[in-house]
């Protein structure tokens, strides 16, 4: 068996660092709620149980297996059963999960975020909430994979809070800093009167629209 010491995998600790830092700066945190986590092949770098996001050091990460074995570290979060369902079930290289008050807010509220701007395409479709399940339980992992089908990126937890998946921890902070956005468009849209919603013919133009600019900015074009 391999032995893991407390400074495995240094760089995908030093973007767990560099992640917890960005939401506590952007006000996506509170206290010790939120958790983040990378995979580096058949291991996940975690971040640790009851420390605040913005205060994480490389050497208390947590390492866990793909079937949730602490292998080094401090404990890790309470939340590794909905890292681990995600893993398994989305191909993610990254999961941020926070309780921002918006998303969190919103959860309470709706099924299914309207698409009052076409950047709801950035997450694979109007973001879904998905099901309350107690923290901490595989039901809860269970729930949000299903808020995810469809390629969808994002999710709403009834409830509870947001969580995004990306192929690393940039895109997964971006992915749920877009949707605590969204969050705030739906609830000052809202506010105004009546939101009008985008259709899906619209979405679909949008789609085109995105995939015309992709290809535009590939190289050697």
């Amino acid at each position: 068996m391999t032995a893991h010491g407390p400074m495995d995998f240094p760089e995908a600790r030093e973007a767990l660092v560099d992640a917890g830092q960005r939401l506590a700066a952007r006000r996506l945190v509170t206290g010790t709620s939120g958790n983040l986590s990378v995979r580096v092949g058949d291991r996940i770098v975690t971040t640790p149980s009851g420390v605040p996001l913005d205060s994480l050091d490389p050497a208390w990460l947590s390492l866990i297996d793909l079937d949730g074995t602490h292998l080094s570290g401090a404990v890790p979060t309470s939340e590794v059963p909905l890292h681990l369902a995600l893993y398994r079930n989305t191909g993610a290289g990254a999961i941020a999960h926070t309780h921002a008050a918006v998303s969190t807010a919103v959860s309470c509220t709706c099924d299914e975020l309207p698409a009052l701007h076409y950047n709801v395409l950035q997450l694979g479709g109007p973001p879904r909430t998905a099901r309350y399940a107690t923290f901490g339980s595989e039901q809860l992992g269970e729930n949000v994979v299903q808020a995810l089908r469809g390629g969808r990126t994002a999710a709403l937890m009834q409830n509870h809070g947001s969580v995004s998946v990306g192929h690393d921890l940039g895109q997964a902070c971006d992915r749920l800093e877009l949707l605590e956005w969204l969050c705030e468009l739906h609830v000052e849209a809202h506010r105004l009167g009546t939101p009008r919603v985008l259709s899906a013919a619209e979405l679909a133009d949008a789609e085109r629209a995105f995939e015309d600019y992709r290809k535009r900015l590939k190289p050697g074009r």
